[in-house]
């Protein structure tokens, strides 16, 4: 590891700066965090700033390559099984059993495991709203594997739940994952159905 007494402000996206919690508190304690879209940009952000700059990201080692960029330490996050997941995108509903999907993603086997993401808001009215729309999932048999919220920008205090969920959306409105849908569109302001992949990490 070279020397950091240097910097000033690091660069990172949010969930990075997560990821790597002791690192910064034991060598970079009271550095100025500045958040960015992307790790990449956090690299991009740095060497924008030129040779003399105090500035450092927390970014791979591709973009520090491509960006000109010196390591300063490697492997400084929390947990070495640290990952990243990527989603492959379609804007259309899936016209078959295997969701039209590349070649590369098609299933192998009977235990390939599948997961479906879901977005929705609630209404502003009675306590326990929240609690209500999950309890559509145990009520369908589905499990339920990632909880996040975001601001939906509406106004103050409001968000866009994402809910992970294991299964997948069958085809014609069939299936456990459809009946739930159904029953989360009465208890819910407003749904979304934001895709099913296989979980390749099973």
């Amino acid at each position: 590891m070279k020397n950091l007494q240097h910097i000033s402000t690091i660069y990172s996206h949010p969930a990075a700066f997560g990821q790597c919690e002791q690192f910064l508190s034991l060598y970079l304690k009271g550095v100025e965090k500045q958040e960015v879209s992307s790790t990449s940009r956090a690299a991009e952000r740095v060497a924008e700033e030129g040779v003399n700059s105090r500035a450092a990201a927390i970014s791979s080692s591709l973009a520090a390559e491509v960006h000109g960029l010196k390591l300063l330490a490697e492997s400084i996050q929390d947990q070495d099984d640290n990952s990243t997941r990527f989603f492959i995108l379609k804007n259309r509903r899936p016209d078959s059993e295997n969701h039209a999907l590349p070649s590369f993603l098609l299933p192998h086997g009977k235990d390939n495991k599948w997961k479906t993401l879901v977005s929705f808001t609630l209404p502003e009215s009675p306590s326990g709203t929240l609690a209500d729309a999950l309890q559509v999932f145990k009520n369908h048999g589905l499990n339920l594997t990632s909880i996040n919220s975001r601001p939906s920008l509406e106004h103050i205090w409001h968000y866009v739940f994402l809910i992970e969920v294991q299964g997948k959306r069958e085809v014609e409105d069939k299936g456990v994952m459809n009946q739930a849908f159904k029953e989360l569109e009465t208890r819910t302001k407003g749904w979304k159905w934001l895709g099913s992949w296989i979980d390749q990490a099973q």
